[in-house]
């Protein structure tokens, strides 16, 4: 590459760091007016952080009295601790941090900025210096990058040690060297500090060596030539790459070891969270959700947009049998995803996602031999990427933010298939009729790119929408403090955000998520008939409770009769705000996937020229930075009789179920009987780590 080529490759990607530092660093106080972040794990991370301090020397080690501490371990220590110094630092330099808030989304803004770095090497180092400049590119405008660096939920830092340790475990494959494993592990190492989630990279690592072992990546620069000699410097570099991520992993999470019973009870919890063992009100919204499918789905329409969500799962597809013979290829999509898959969707068991990753990982080693030398660093990379997404879409809770380690290397596939159909586009072109087409193909693909980038460049700046206004809260706020007396009372739901600045009213909240039945229905109905307004913050619980109506039939009949008035409610006031952009606003729509009718007055204006709807947006999508706030007011003044009988004739079971009292379901001989039979201390010895 000549001077000028260099010159014009720096500037290339000096503006593509400036553009995603801008994306990334604008608005970053979206909430201002709030007094907390309605991010609720952002809230809770930086709660954690503002409870820890240095602790005494003596106290250390002891996990009751230590403050340092954090005695919560759904996420990893590291960030909390990085916060935690930032936050020391500032202090000590006379510039104490009096709002975490900006502090933190500015950390994860920078962590996602150099994750667009990372992923520049790491293209240039497997497919040359263009496909890592589009990758870059293209890295710096995707939504979901540019979204969660406006949280601190620590996604943006897993996805960078994500990137650096696959950097240099690629590196490693190629040149060994202790070096190269001690810089793998050491990101390994924080990235399970941060998010145990991060365990499937530990997979890569081992290929990785292996690749070096078997000399299956090529080299650069010398090296041990006979396997005695990369046997032996195999052995080294594993355990110095083991031993620097246990190292890593101990000083960034030290009470994983020294409290190691909660921090093992905090990630049992998350596991069994994630497949809805335990039954949390928040993972509700994921029933009869497709595994794999819902994922992919959302991160195509709404995480990056159709044609780079497009590009860059067809890329992870492309990746998988780049380099293969079409029947080597077969057998792999059989055996190393569909077969996986199936026994993941099959069994979530410990023992199943052992089998699976074990099952997918030797499948792709198998076919690293067989692959063309420019096609294995890209296996390698799906060393990481398959496992995880295995496990991960495999969930009954599919948080978008979870694809977010890997979008990275998912968006670096696509602009490999993009060079791929560029370099076979021009010589199918210039075969057919001796080139007579070349030309106008080349500007099809031309355009084509252009469209991509254009049309996910479009996105991202319309995103920016959202955090260029007060929250939607806010300003439903400010109409509430204008047009409603004070001292009223005004009603929100239970397990929602409330709407800040509202002291001067009285508030309770309904039960919604509590079980259908007589007492609800009397809670309801009271407050509704002494509420003058009733504050729905989003749609978490109006988007989920009427897609289970065996569990909540007269939730569902509730929300039906209130969203078409016939409840005595009007819709007085809404606030939305959608990514919009010179007359076109992307449009997610809350009413048609819980079935229910949408509110007249939602309908009388749309949010712009152009609406471009894209259905169902997963909550965390939407309820965050920018949910749709609906106001209503009493308007009938029904009284509670009124109101009970409405959603008692509304609900589609016998009315006596839900006047029926709660009570015992077995009667006395029955409950004898059942008892008599046996209890599970009998079968289950409880002071078994089994249990």
């Amino acid at each position: 590459m000549g001077m000028p080529a260099r010159w014009a490759l720096a500037i290339a990607l000096l503006l593509i760091v400036g553009i995603a530092l801008g994306l990334r660093m604008y608005g970053l106080d979206w909430d201002r007016g709030m007094p907390y972040t309605p991010h609720p794990d952002e809230r809770a991370i930086l709660f954690r952080v503002a409870d820890l301090s240095p602790p005494a020397l003596g106290s250390f080690l002891d996990a009751e009295e230590s403050t340092w501490n954090p005695r919560w371990f759904p996420y990893g220590s590291f960030p909390l601790y990085l916060m935690k110094g930032v936050e020391l630092v500032s202090a000590a330099v006379g510039n104490e941090i009096t709002d975490l808030r900006v502090a933190a989304r500015a950390i994860s803004g920078l962590a996602d900025v150099a994750t667009v770095l990372i992923i520049y090497l790491l293209g240039a180092r497997m497919f040359g210096a263009r496909v890592g400049l589009a990758a870059a590119g293209l890295l710096a405008v995707a939504v979901l990058h540019v979204q969660l660096s406006h949280f601190f939920a620590v996604d943006t830092m897993q996805a960078m040690l994500a990137a650096a340790a696959m950097l240099f475990i690629c590196r490693g494959a190629r040149d060994g060297g202790m070096g190269n494993a001690a810089l793998a592990g050491l990101f390994i190492g924080l990235g399970l500090a941060t998010k145990f989630s991060q365990l499937p990279i530990v997979i890569a690592f081992g290929v990785g060596q292996l690749m070096y072992l078997l000399d299956l990546a090529g080299s650069e620069g010398a090296r041990p030539k006979g396997f005695g000699d990369r046997l032996r410097s195999v052995a080294a570099s594993t355990a110095v790459g083991l031993a620097a991520a246990l190292a890593a992993y101990f000083v960034a999470q030290p009470y994983a070891f020294i409290d190691w019973g909660r921090y093992r009870a905090d990630l049992v919890e998350q596991s069994e969270m994630v497949r809805r063992i335990l039954d949390y009100p928040y993972t509700r919204q994921y029933a009869d959700t497709v595994p794999y499918w819902y994922s992919i789905q959302q991160s195509v329409l709404w995480g990056l947009g159709l044609p780079l969500g497009l590009l860059a799962w067809g890329g992870a597809l492309f990746a998988a049998v780049r380099g293969l013979p079409w029947r080597p290829a077969l057998a792999y999509l059989a055996f190393g995803l569909a077969l996986p898959a199936a026994i993941l969707v099959w069994s979530d068991s410990n023992a199943a996602v052992v089998a699976a990753a074990g099952l997918a990982t030797i499948a792709l080693v198998a076919t690293i031999p067989v692959r063309r030398t420019d096609a294995r660093f890209g296996a390698l990379v799906l060393s990481w990427v398959v496992p995880y997404l295995l496990i991960t879409g495999s969930f009954d809770v599919k948080f978008m933010r979870y694809m977010l380690p890997v979008t990275p290397f998912l968006i670096l596939f696509g602009a490999s298939l993009a060079q791929a159909v560029w370099r076979e586009g021009n010589r199918w072109l210039g075969r057919v009729r001796g080139g007579r087409h070349l030309r106008p193909g080349r500007w099809a693909m031309i355009a084509a790119a252009l469209f991509i980038a254009g049309s996910t460049t479009f996105y991202a700046v319309s995103y920016l929408s959202v955090y260029s206004r007060p929250h939607t809260a806010v300003r439903a706020s400010e109409w509430i403090n204008e047009n409603v007396r004070p001292a009223a009372l005004v009603l929100k739901e239970h397990w929602e955000e409330g709407l800040p600045g509202l002291g001067a009213y009285r508030s309770s909240e309904l039960p919604m998520y509590d079980p259908d039945g007589g007492p609800k229905l009397d809670r309801i109905a009271e407050d509704l008939a002494s509420a003058e307004a009733l504050v729905l913050f989003s749609n978490r619980l109006y988007g989920t409770l009427p897609r289970l109506p065996e569990r909540y039939p007269m939730s569902t009949a509730y929300y039906e009769l209130l969203f078409s008035g016939r409840l005595g409610y009007e819709l007085a006031e809404y606030e939305r705000t959608y990514p919009s952009l010179l007359g076109v606003s992307f449009v997610h729509d809350t009413f048609s996937r819980p079935g229910l009718p949408e509110p007249a007055p939602l309908g009388d204006r749309g949010p712009s020229p152009i609406a471009i709807e894209l259905g169902h947006a997963d909550e965390s999508f939407s309820v965050y930075d920018h949910p749709t706030v609906l106001v209503f007011r009493n308007a009938r003044r029904y009284d509670a009789a009124t109101i009970r009988a409405l959603i008692t004739a509304h609900t589609p079971r016998p009315a006596a179920a839900l006047a029926a009292p709660r009570g015992p379901v077995l009667s006395e001989e029955e409950f004898e009987v059942q008892r008599a039979g046996g209890t599970w201390t009998d079968i289950y010895a409880v002071d078994r780590w089994t249990s």
